[in-house]
């Protein structure tokens, strides 16, 4: 890690002026660490998450069922079907039962958790019409009525209405027309019904027949608000294979009335036989669930108890993948951005090999714009969204990613500035700050520990959708996922807060606080790993790397600012004879510093060794000797005030960086994780960019580009940004700094195509876990360099980093 401004210091025995490394105190007062006491550590608690695990299991088990709320509008269109049998009677009697039974006080039908005006406006108008059409319910269909009358009269004009679902501009019209034609008395001659009626003609007004018939489009989806348009012959050449019209009951319904299609019935059918006696408003949904239900369980931070339904989800999904994208459901004709774009999303952090190139490029119109169809309320916003988080993960020479992610930074910022995304419903559904978080942390730098905080603090277990209906999943949305991420979350802080008092103990105790100028930073060594690297498991690995991390803190330390150049050659010339009786010609300081150093290497070889079955000692040894002959190179730098070369420099600088040590010890201490020596090749091999490589080059940028100018001030002749500058006369430093931020993108496309390569590519078998604790440190790093020295200078946004992943609980 980068040293932070420097102060002076005299050692007693000499009177040599000697420089500190950091004058900013260590921040975490050890008797304040030992004092934490988690409440989480109670067996009762482990066993509520045992028994939340097998209740989650069981509801997830079922491939393929989506398990989704009712749909007032929809049941009211099939409770229209008439008996196939001809007598006067309808097809299904129970839906139209749930429809007497299912009124709510106000008068509506609707979901009841969430008021929608549009969606109770439009379920109760289709329910009052089922209703008359079989001369039931007339105080049911007087309260209706009621209802309607009284809120269309207090909608003063469209920005009174939050939100629209889907079609409703077109569908709204069309069965106020049909009520006009009962004579229900209605306020048809208000500013808002004639407003509505306005677009649904300025809508309609330039649709041909091909649109509706030719190829399957999204006004299959609505069907029953323009029967007057429709081809009841045609339009079966754009049915979907499981019968329906776009998965939609009610549009299937009404083309049944019209055919007799025994394909529709077929659907029909299935559908009531699923939910018994209603219908929702979409059926599939289940490409678009297994994707939320994902992507919600690896955001909380609990997928490491579901890997085996993760898998059988997304296997699932990846089975209806193709070229043009993906439906909400597997038997949709039509790919939807939303849904296509989780989906790349996810089946790339899980490692199937998908493209993006052909995908996405089906969602760019002829100007090379990206977009998506008009549908439910913020539908663009949110699919612009689900888009902007897919791009990040691009791997080298995928430029419509790069493409993709400039269009939609743009899109989701305007959208914020108009205020696009904030209504009165939207709110509720935190989109506009799940916009804004996404905007400004990026996946490559953020704390996987403080993201699944984060995560439970905003996720919602009564989360609705909209479509023609405002619907829920309960599978994807639930009391029971967010209660074990919860206590989940709590239940593995009280383990790390137990590692961390072992951390700070070990470190007051040791000979470290002895040195005069090295930093004191335990906690957050332990930080950079813990918070990426959570599972319980991976103890020892913590515990080890927070060792090393502090030792190359404090090596940095003494050859960055507090060791005579004369000194450090003897020190790195001692660390190559690797003998601690042979340290005599060194300064008390480096006799103890060097034994430090000497203690912990040979600790962690000793359980590397143990833990991957074989000798060790001779690649630790050879790794600790380049990195210091790094740091030996620098301070020759500094006391000869050379600047060299921007190759030379990048070249010793992602070994000074100390990453390449740092995380190979990590990697090898990792619990059950064993590395043959071919794969530990692939994961390490200095000069090849391989995944600790990367991982250096990317943190020795990221740590020029926000400390240069400190260093600088400190006396520090060499960095990325001043070689750059110096090989380049004239050039200004917003040009540098533009300069090797074009270096570290690539890098971080490189680091991201190691991790997440398909299986199939590799040469050797690579734990996957061992991968993911090099990726999550890197994550961590770069949150670590995000605005500054993080390290050295603590006391802002890595603090709170710290104290919202290790100290303070989640609410239950």
């Amino acid at each position: 890690m980068a040293s932070a401004s420097v102060a002076c210091s005299t050692l007693p025995c000499s009177s040599l002026v000697r420089r500190t490394a950091n004058p900013h105190p260590n921040l975490w007062d050890y008797d304040f660490v030992q004092s934490l006491k988690s409440p989480y550590t109670d067996s009762c608690d482990s066993q509520r998450v045992e028994t939340l695990i097998g209740d989650i299991k069981v509801m997830l088990s079922g491939e393929g069922e989506s398990m989704i709320t009712p749909s007032a509008y929809d049941t009211a269109w099939v409770a229209r079907v008439p008996s196939i049998d001809g007598f006067a009677r309808p097809q299904f009697p129970q839906t139209l039962q749930w429809i007497l039974e299912n009124q709510l006080k106000d008068g509506s039908w609707g979901n009841e958790s969430h008021f929608l005006l549009s969606d109770r406006l439009l379920a109760t108008l289709s329910c009052v019409l089922a209703l008359l059409k079989w001369k039931l319910g007339h105080l049911q269909v007087q309260k209706g009525i009621e209802f309607i009358k009284s809120n269309l009269e207090e909608i003063k004009d469209e920005n009174d209405q939050d939100s629209l679902v889907t079609d409703f501009e077109i569908i709204f019209p069309s069965l106020l027309r049909e009520a006009q034609s009962l004579d229900l008395r209605l306020p048809y001659n208000l500013p808002y019904v004639s407003l509505l009626q306005a677009k649904r003609q300025e809508r309609l007004a330039d649709l041909s027949r091909e649109e509706i018939h030719g190829v399957p489009s999204l006004l299959l989806y609505s069907l029953e608000a323009i029967q007057d348009m429709v081809d009841w012959v045609r339009i079966m050449d754009v049915q979907s294979q499981d019968g329906s019209f776009l998965n939609s009951p009610a549009s299937t319904a009404c083309v049944f009335m019209h055919t007799g299609d025994v394909k529709c019935l077929g659907f029909l059918n299935n559908v009531v036989a699923k939910f018994g006696n209603f219908v929702p408003c979409l059926y599939h949904v289940d490409l678009l669930e297994h994707l939320l239900i994902v992507d919600n369980i690896e955001r909380l931070g609990v997928d490491r108890h579901f890997e085996k339904e993760i898998k059988e989800a997304l296997d699932y999904v990846y089975r209806h993948w193709n070229e043009r994208g993906i439906g909400w459901g597997r038997q949709n004709p039509i790919a939807d951005l939303e849904t296509t774009a989780l989906g790349f999303l996810l089946l790339r952090l899980h490692r199937y090999n998908v493209s993006p190139a052909a995908v996405f490029d089906n969602f760019k119109d002829a100007n090379g714009q990206f977009f998506c169809s008009t549908g439910p309320f913020n539908k663009d916003v949110a699919s612009m969204l689900s888009l902007y988080r897919a791009s990040q993960l691009a791997f080298p020479g995928e430029n419509i990613l790069d493409e993709a992610k400039s269009f939609t930074s743009k899109y989701l910022k305007e959208a914020l500035e108009k205020s696009e995304t904030f209504t009165s419903w939207n709110n509720k559904q935190n989109l506009s700050e799940e916009i804004k978080y996404a905007l400004e942390n990026s996946w490559h730098a953020s704390v996987p520990r403080a993201e699944a905080k984060r995560y439970c603090q905003v996720y919602r277990s009564d989360y609705a959708h909209i479509a023609k209906s405002v619907y829920q999943l309960s599978n994807v949305n639930n009391p029971k996922i967010l209660e074990l991420a919860k206590l989940d979350f709590n239940i593995i802080q009280a383990i790390h807060q137990k590692e961390m008092k072992n951390v700070t103990a070990w470190f007051k105790d040791s000979e470290f606080p002895l040195l005069p100028f090295g930093r004191e930073r335990p906690v957050e060594c332990f930080f950079i790993i813990a918070a990426g690297t959570y599972e319980p498991q991976y103890a020892k690995c913590r515990f080890l790397f927070s060792k090393v991390a502090c030792l190359n803190t404090v090596l940095d330390d003494m050859y960055d600012t507090y060791g005579t150049l004369d000194e450090l050659k003897l020190f790195t010339e001692a660390v190559r004879r690797w003998d601690l009786s042979l340290t005599e010609n060194l300064p008390d300081y480096m006799k103890l510093c060097y034994k430090i150093f000497y203690d912990i290497v040979h600790e962690v070889v000793w359980e590397a060794e143990k833990e991957q079955g074989r000798e060790l000692l001779s690649f630790f040894r050879k790794g600790w000797e380049d990195y210091l002959q790094g740091y030996y190179e620098e301070a020759d730098w500094l006391a000869s005030e050379y600047v060299p070369s921007l190759e030379e420099y990048i070249k010793n600088g992602i070994i000074s960086i100390g990453q390449r040590i740092l995380l190979v010890s990590g990697v090898l201490l990792m619990k059950g994780q064993i590395l043959s020596q071919e794969a530990l090749e692939q994961l390490d091999y200095p000069g090849r960019r391989v995944l600790t490589e990367l991982n250096c080059i990317i943190t020795r940028l990221a740590d020029d580009i926000h400390t240069y100018k400190a260093e600088k001030a400190r006396g520090e002749l060499a960095s990325s940004v001043e070689c750059y500058m110096k090989e380049y006369p004239g050039s200004t430093e917003e040009v540098a700094v533009s300069y090797i931020n074009g270096l570290l993108e690539p890098a971080v496309k490189e680091l991201t195509w190691e991790f997440l390569k398909p299986d199939d590519t590799c040469d050797a078998h690579i734990p996957f876990q061992c991968k993911k604790m090099l990726m999550e440190e890197t994550r961590v790093t770069m949150v670590i360099f995000k605005e500054g020295d993080g390290f050295g200078i603590s006391k802002t946004k890595i603090k709170e980093y710290i104290r919202e992943c290790f100290i303070e609980p989640l609410p239950l």
